[in-house]
């Protein structure tokens, strides 16, 4: 998962999810990591990497529903999200007001 490591939300968010990691397969990297990914998209939404996949916004964060064991429960709600599209909009909405350094 790559995160803005200079936005509050973007560490709370990669710490909470480190810690529901009870795998401890999730690795939380800030931006500078992903070198190959253009830092414009990095900066507009959360970025999962798993293997040569990359999934961006509220598709990322089906991912990690799906993936931790702790939010599995809240998987099939997020789903529902993208039913017309709703969560996408919600998490742009989130995206565009997070703070920024």
């Amino acid at each position: 998962m790559l995160i803005d490591a200079r936005c509050p939300y973007c560490r709370a968010l990669g710490r909470a999810l480190a810690a529901l990691d009870l795998g401890k397969g999730l690795k939380v990297e800030p931006l500078q990591e992903a070198r190959d990914l253009p830092q414009e998209a990095l900066l507009k939404e959360l970025h999962v990497l798993e293997g040569e996949r990359v999934y961006r916004g509220y598709a990322a964060l089906l991912q990690l529903a799906r993936r931790l064991p702790l939010l599995r429960p809240l998987y099939p709600l997020l789903l529902l999200g993208r039913v017309g599209g709703l969560g996408e909009r919600l998490y742009q909405a989130w995206a565009r007001r997070r703070p920024r350094a």
